[in-house]
């Protein structure tokens, strides 16, 4: 099976056996990874499916691959991780975006906080939102993943609170003298695990006071990931990573 996946607009795939692979995608197969005819990619069109394709010609603009078969690579996870993870100074959040990625979240959604250097969703350009969704679709090529992760809409800490889906379980990792064991509180869930999981992660700084209060009144459940301060980055990694394996979505695949 080919390492090379890579994400294509799905009607690319609607159209017989034999496909164009044309922009970037086609630049890159020929000049940059320099493939020949006869090797096998797999394509991906964020359905769940991915498709093999052996490739049948490469040219400077475009190539073409034929379809040999379907598949599903079993790589999504069932639980659905939101990750609302507080913006962050230079390349931190592009990391977060990375790496949770390839562990299995779902969704981020990017957060300014009382404590963010950014106040104003207008800071956040069209072409650093680009940048984002590049991110994320290169992890989630190297990583096999088989749909991308949504990128939602920046929100205030008040627009996320007052937008939490229903009934689904929320968690605010935080240093506050309440905070309960990230492991107690998933315990009882381990029995019958949710669909989804909402995940807040703050800033340089951590959540405020007043931002603790506001989400424990809303009902989310405040937790800590231990006695050692994680910086703003590592700490919505670590517990994407501890959610993902006490809920048995890092298990080894089965044969």
């Amino acid at each position: 099976m080919s390492t090379y996946r890579f994400f294509v607009p799905p009607e690319w795939l609607g159209q017989g056996d034999v496909v164009t692979l044309a922009g970037g995608l086609g630049r890159q197969l020929g000049r940059v990874l320099r493939l020949k005819p006869g090797e096998c990619i797999v394509l991906l069109d964020n359905s769940g499916l991915a498709y093999e394709a052996e490739l049948l010609h490469l040219g400077p603009q475009a190539a073409q691959a034929r379809l040999l078969r379907a598949f599903s690579p079993g790589t999504e996870a069932r639980l659905r991780l939101i990750l609302y993870q507080a913006l962050l100074k230079g390349e931190r959040f592009e990391w977060v975006l990375q790496k949770g990625t390839e562990l299995g979240v779902s969704a981020f959604v990017p957060l300014i906080t009382q404590r963010s250097i950014l106040q104003a969703a207008e800071h956040i350009g069209p072409q650093r939102l680009e940048r984002w969704r590049r991110i994320i679709q290169e992890a989630a090529e190297q990583a096999g993943r088989a749909r991308l992760p949504e990128l939602g809409l920046v929100q205030t800490f008040e627009q996320a609170l007052a937008a939490l889906p229903p009934g689904t379980p929320c968690l605010m990792a935080a240093l506050a003298p309440q905070a309960a064991s990230l492991h107690e509180v998933l315990e009882p869930l381990r029995v019958a695990p949710p669909q989804a999981i909402c995940l807040f992660v703050g800033p340089e700084g951590d959540f405020s006071p007043e931002e603790v209060s506001r989400a424990a009144q809303a009902g989310m459940r405040i937790v800590s990931l231990g006695p050692r301060v994680l910086r703003a980055e590592t700490a919505g990694i670590a517990a994407s990573a501890i959610i993902l394996y006490a809920l048995g979505e890092m298990a080894a695949p089965k044969e």
